[in-house]
């Protein structure tokens, strides 16, 4: 009888990190008190408040060709956008335009690139969830949106990408590095060094690179230590954003993370010269 039957087995949890953490990061990371849990509401909710639509009570035409119907993009608040056709009508500068056709060999923007890069790309910079198919050219969507936020004549981090790996990280960044080969903006990737590169975060020197690339732990343990800035960040990008805002223990990271940009840079009413863009691209269909 269904009464008489066992409670199943509890799962045993499985848990992959990304970062290591330190000593000093588990001295430092206490944990928050139940008010400020209840007064900040969860990213994840965030993300589901911009619910993407797939236009058949918009009255929004749908893409005709079948993998199309995988990309879904949506932002907040009102602004409509005009799809791109060419790189150049993004108003992109010559240097990275140079390095889309010179060095990434693109032709076009892929469908992704055409509906979501208006939206990264316009003002008023708005908060933007993307997801479509592998290959459909998210990452570029993303890298090309904070290359196109830095001022490549202040030397401070002006935008963060968090991801959930450090291969991924790496990855990022050398298409990164790839796209922005022209423009001078200068970049680095934040990941856990290994025992033979390993340097104290007190012997560290403060990040002067306009854009980083990195995981959780580590972008956080810098931000803690005063050595990576977020004083003037005006894009933050979390790559698999529906993974890493699901998960206990990346979500406390990236949540600490954010709050701290939040809180620091000009994305604030006090300083509106400056707007804070959150871009979340999540994970493959």
């Amino acid at each position: 009888m269904a009464e008489n039957a066992a409670p199943p087995a509890k799962a045993e949890e499985k848990r992959s990190w990304a970062d290591e953490e330190s000593d000093e990061e588990k001295e430092a990371a206490a944990p928050p008190s139940q008010a400020a849990d209840e007064a900040q509401p969860s990213e994840l909710k965030k993300i589901e408040s911009l619910s993407i639509s797939d236009g058949k009570d918009s009255g929004e035409r749908l893409l005709d060709d079948p993998d199309d119907s995988e990309i879904k993009a949506v932002t907040s608040g009102a602004t409509v956008y005009t799809s791109a056709v060419t790189f150049e009508d993004l108003k992109l500068s010559d240097e990275l335009i140079k390095g889309l056709y010179v060095e990434m060999g693109f032709s076009k923007p892929s469908k992704i690139q055409a509906i979501t890069l208006p939206m990264i790309l316009t003002p008023p910079y708005k908060d933007l969830v993307a997801q479509a198919h592998n290959g459909s050219g998210k990452t570029t969507c993303f890298a090309l949106g904070m290359l196109s936020r830095v001022d490549p004549k202040r030397k401070i981090p002006q935008a963060i990408c968090i991801c959930p790996t450090r291969e991924l990280a790496q990855q990022n960044h050398a298409v990164l590095l790839k796209m922005g080969k022209y423009t001078g903006i200068t970049s680095m990737c934040a990941i856990p060094s290994d025992s033979a590169n390993y340097i104290p975060i007190n012997k560290r020197p403060p990040v002067s690179e306009q854009v980083v690339i990195g995981t959780p732990g580590t972008i956080k343990k810098w931000t803690s230590a005063k050595k990576l800035s977020t004083r003037d960040v005006k894009i933050l990008v979390f790559d698999e954003a529906d993974h890493m805002l699901a998960e206990d223990g990346f979500r406390d990271d990236s949540e600490r993370i954010m709050k701290e940009i939040q809180r620091s840079s000009g994305g604030c009413q006090e300083f509106p010269q400056i707007t804070l863009q959150i871009v979340y691209k999540l994970k493959h269909i």
